[in-house]
């Protein structure tokens, strides 16, 4: 295992050394030390990329994290080393640097406040691996080019993948968030690899119409789940064309029985215009649902919140997943949760992956949770084998 520390201070690079011997399991560590920036650079090129942690301290002497994180950014190679960024600096300033690094689309580890615990950044970056790595490596390893996105479309090589949306009171499935997914010979090809690929192509509304009509094909024909709501990703873009709202409606009007929601994202340039407001009123008067989905993410949130009938505040992860440990986070949602109450909407937190953040949910009312702790994404195939297993447990646990 290749460990990279940049740190200005020596001393803290044989401390973090002498706890990386301590707690590892691992026992081939092979250590290199940068003292700024630089020399950090200069580590990464020189190993061709091959660090499987690299620790770097924000601020240092003769330089800044910040030079090896835009590094890292501009130069794809090296972009999947796993990133753990240190710093004595404020809990404010730590928080801006993972909302830089996360946007950048690095593999973050996380942002620790000095002292640091060296164990939990290696159980972090660990459970990070063994949690996502599958997903980081089909997206690492092909290039977008290589894809004719119009022929991914034509063959139909589209998959639906469901997430469970749970009550947290009672413990049930309320429904399925729909996530759609590409394959081809290699593997799963993920949004992050074939949305941009969609939209450059101007196909964004065929695509939209496609999972629509995949998703109720598949509601209607699996047995054991067309009594949970189904939930579909819109953005405001896809509210502007009006045969796409068409196509919704009648796919409803043809399947009343279905319970559908549309989860709303949106740009802030075009979420004011009359024609979007004229789809979701046309949308709601059809009986189908609004959720306003990665909650506090936008510039026109609260704008959001005046214009719009919705029936749900979704509340992003980037807020919800560590609000054990983050102190603003936590607050950010804490808010949320009594604001949603004051309307009388639901609100949804996603992200959920530990014990300790589904408590805190619990407690503050959140009303129905997705994430990780209950499930990934499931493929439709193994849906209902899912739900069977589910039900089952939670029927027993209620026994007893």
């Amino acid at each position: 295992m290749n460990i990279l520390i940049v740190d200005d201070q020596k001393f803290i690079r044989e401390a973090i050394k002498a706890d990386l011997v301590e707690t590892s399991v691992e026992h081939d560590l092979q250590m290199f030390e940068a003292e700024d920036a630089n020399q950090g650079i200069e580590t990464i090129v020189a190993t061709e990329g091959n660090i499987d942690l690299l620790i770097l301290d924000l601020k240092m002497n003769n330089s800044d994290g910040m030079e090896v994180i835009n590094f890292l950014s501009v130069h794809a190679c090296y972009s999947d080393i796993p990133l753990a960024v240190i710093s004595s600096s404020d809990q404010r300033t730590l928080e801006l640097v993972s909302s830089i690094v996360s946007s950048l689309k690095l593999n973050l580890v996380g942002v620790f406040e000095k002292p640091i615990n060296v164990g939990f950044i290696l159980a972090q970056a660990t459970r990070l691996q063994n949690q996502y790595g599958n997903e980081i490596d089909v997206n690492e390893s092909v290039n977008t080019s290589d894809y004719d996105i119009n022929k991914l479309l034509e063959d139909e090589q589209v998959l639906l993948c469901f997430q469970p949306q749970i009550n947290m009171k009672s413990k049930r499935i309320i429904g399925f968030e729909v996530l759609a997914r590409m394959y081809d010979e290699n593997g799963y090809i993920y949004p992050d690899t074939f949305l941009p690929l969609i939209d450059k192509a101007g196909l964004n509304v065929e695509f939209s119409m496609m999972i629509i009509a995949k998703a109720f094909k598949f509601w209607e024909n699996e047995t054991g789940v067309t009594n949970y709501r189904l939930s579909i990703n819109v953005t405001a873009e896809d509210l502007i064309c009006d045969s796409l709202i068409d196509y919704i409606i009648s796919y409803k009007k043809a399947h009343t029985h279905i319970n559908l929601i549309l989860e709303l994202t949106e740009s802030q340039k075009v979420i004011n215009q009359a024609c979007v407001l004229n789809s979701i009123a046309r949308l709601i008067i059809n009986d189908i649902g609004i959720s306003l989905d990665d909650f506090g993410k936008s510039y026109s949130t609260y704008e959001r919140l005046d214009t719009i009938p919705f029936n749900e505040i979704k509340i992003d992860r980037s807020f919800v997943c560590d609000i054990d440990t983050n102190k603003q986070h936590l607050l950010i949602v804490e808010s949320t949760i009594a604001l949603a109450k004051k309307m009388s909407v639901s609100v949804v937190a996603e992200g959920i992956e530990t014990e300790s953040v589904l408590n805190i949910l619990d407690e503050l009312g959140c009303d129905i949770g997705q994430g990780y702790l209950y499930s990934p994404p499931i493929e439709g195939r193994y849906l209902k084998a899912w739900v069977n297993r589910y039900v089952h447990k939670d029927t027993a646990i209620n026994e007893h």
